[in-house]
């Protein structure tokens, strides 16, 4: 199982920063905190095809820890 991590960005579509989360190389997912949007998660597709398949106590820490760091 491929370990995550995760890094704060600053994009230009974007009016606030953006918590993505990886697998390797691969992004995995993007939260973000727009104003009139509100917290949102965008999940990409798995490069080969297949679905991914984390650990759900450190998922769930990196998606906890967005939080705090976006919110």
């Amino acid at each position: 199982m491929m370990k995550l991590t995760a890094q704060i960005a600053s994009l230009p579509d974007r009016e606030n920063v953006v918590y993505e989360i990886y697998a390797g190389s691969d992004q995995v997912v993007e939260i973000s905190n727009e104003p009139d949007v509100g917290l949102r998660i965008d999940i990409f597709t798995c490069p080969d095809g297949g679905c991914w398949s984390f650990d759900f106590n450190e998922f769930r820490a990196l998606i906890e820890q967005a939080e705090k760091n976006i919110a």
